[in-house]
């Protein structure tokens, strides 16, 4: 059996890094945490109008009587509903590529995705002394086998999968976070353009001061 080479980059590449580097184990290593995989969808087809009303957030209570001064303010709808548009197909599109990778993460759990199963049976090693295949090496006759080896690479295996399996999950968990709030900073920008052409549908002249005018 061939030695097991390290790697160059991570000298404990099976025992996971802790944040002080110490290599330490992962404590997440053997968890199940498919649950921490959402499924990410697009709910707008476009932007809604900034012609309808912004929806509150707020609970119900008495308007504020306090008006800030923010100066003149300039705001470039179809700019905005562009930039909108734009955002909308690039999440669109990212969300799709998340969701396949999400799925095939979810292909690979199985145990022996990452190395041979265990076997109640070892398969026969090599005997390179006698000539065979066009290695020069046939398999031991029956009743000799190599457990050690075989157990070996099915325990590697084992051991790599329970570190990169829930590592891969915590991953898919981040780019869900990520795409969400993506998704949020859109809703708040479309938001922002509906207050704004409400404001400007209700800024009118007052009415003029009653009684007769006097110069």
């Amino acid at each position: 059996m061939a030695d097991r080479q390290g790697s160059k980059y991570d000298p404990h590449p099976l025992t996971g890094d802790s944040q002080e580097g110490d290599g330490s184990p992962d404590p997440d290593a053997g968890k199940d945490l498919m649950y921490l995989m959402p499924s990410v969808t697009v709910a707008w087809d476009a932007p809604p109008s900034f012609n309808l009303p912004p929806k509150s957030d707020q609970p119900g209570g008495g308007a504020s009587s306090e008006v800030a001064d923010t100066g003149p303010l300039f705001m470039d709808a179809g700019s905005v509903r562009a930039a909108e548009s734009t955002m909308l197909g690039l999440l669109r599109t990212a969300t799709f590529e998340y969701e396949m990778l999400r799925m095939a993460t979810a292909a690979v759990r199985t145990d022996d995705f990452f190395g041979p199963a265990e076997r109640p049976q070892p398969v026969a090693a090599i005997n390179s002394g006698t000539p065979g295949n066009s290695s020069g090496a046939a398999p031991l006759a029956d009743g000799e086998t190599d457990p050690e080896g075989t157990d070996a690479v099915a325990e590697m295996g084992r051991q790599f999968g329970e570190t990169i399996k829930p590592a891969m999950e915590k991953a898919l968990w981040q780019m869900a976070n990520s795409l969400t709030l993506a998704g949020q900073y859109l809703a708040v920008v479309n938001r922002a353009g509906q207050m704004y052409a409400q404001v400007d549908r209700k800024a009118t002249f007052p009415e003029p001061p009653s009684g007769s005018v006097t110069t």
